[in-house]
């Protein structure tokens, strides 16, 4: 038995907290903010995802809180050209999930209850006073676990910045559990609907600046042109959004301390990856730690065996498939 901290009850956190108590670890978690805070969004999770909440009981509940995605539509609106693939990977039984962020959390909480692994709500940990044999810093693009470790390095702007909506309703005319993308000279919009949850959309859209002012009917022209346009006026809009990324060649760990997910490889939604390697992130940690001989030692693993992933999803296109990881890899 080994005592680990998790900083962090996101998406990461949670999941690296279930995978670690399942290895057998004695785990607390820290969550800065208030269970009942309201986060908003959506995230789809890639097919790994699906695989390694599995490895920890919740994969079943996840998917029956959101809808299954199985494939992917684009369209370059300047040259004419269109590709399709399916959303799904050899080696994994299940395709892509749509889920509300916060639906996803609440699921990841309720299993920390019940594995009754402790989450300190409401508490700012200071994760230079740990007390335990690992510390993971699952804290965010802003990590304060990562400025503890010594690294001066913050995440960039991309250069975008990107509106979201919701409609209860799916729109007519287009295949439901799809992703669509339409690329134009500005960014990129795109699409999912469901006939339970109803339409998702996004523009995301290029910016000089992250406070630079867009007009929302210039946010809106691509989708207007489209036949999301028949749910733009009933739909919940986001405010906008600047969006940023953290470069994953920076430091990850000492012989104690680790980070994930954001925390060490912060990336745009372009990446479609962002959740998806949050969570591979937490049962890989917990799989390494398991193996290994000593703290130190898995935490060279995992840096090893996660970097180049990171590395590959880093400043993507606007469309592309992501890195495939086994369900071998996945496996606790």
């Amino acid at each position: 038995m080994f005592r680990a901290e998790v900083i962090g009850c996101g998406i990461g956190g949670a999941c690296a907290a279930l995978a670690l108590a399942k290895v057998g670890a004695d785990v607390t978690v820290y969550e800065r903010s208030q269970r009942a805070a309201d986060v908003g969004g959506w995230v789809t999770l890639g097919p790994a995802a699906s695989t390694a909440l599995d490895q920890i009981g919740l994969g079943e509940k996840v998917r029956a809180a959101g809808f299954p995605v199985v494939g992917v539509s684009s369209a370059d609106t300047l040259t004419g050209r269109t590709k399709s693939f399916a959303r799904t990977e050899p080696g994994h039984r299940w395709s892509s999930i749509h889920v509300w962020r916060r639906d996803l959390l609440a699921v990841l909480r309720e299993g920390l209850d019940r594995a009754k692994i402790p989450c300190a709500y409401g508490t700012r940990a200071d994760p230079g006073k740990r007390t335990g044999d690992l510390l993971v810093g699952a804290d965010g693009a802003r990590s304060e676990t990562r400025r503890m470790l010594g690294s001066s390095q913050e995440p960039a702007y991309t250069g975008q910045v990107i509106r979201y909506g919701h409609c209860p309703v799916p729109v007519r005319g287009l295949p439901t559990n799809v992703l669509h993308f339409w690329a134009h000279s500005e960014g990129v919009a795109g699409y999912v609907g469901d006939e339970r949850d109803g339409s998702f959309w996004f523009s995301r859209r290029k910016a000089e600046s992250p406070a630079a002012a867009i007009d929302a009917d210039v946010f809106l022209e691509m989708l207007r042109a489209t036949q999301v346009a028949q749910v733009l006026e009933h739909s919940e809009v986001s405010a906008p959004i600047a969006l940023y990324e953290l470069d994953p060649d920076g430091l990850w760990h000492s012989a104690d301390t680790v980070l994930i997910g954001d925390a060490a490889h912060a990336v745009s939604p372009a990446a479609g990856r962002g959740a998806t390697s949050a969570i591979e992130d937490a049962i890989v940690l917990a799989k390494t730690v398991r193996g290994a001989n000593s703290i130190a030692m898995a935490l060279e693993s995992y840096t090893r065996t996660r970097r180049p992933i990171a590395q590959a999803t880093y400043r993507p296109g606007s469309v592309r498939q992501p890195p495939k990881v086994s369900a071998a890899d996945l496996r606790l």
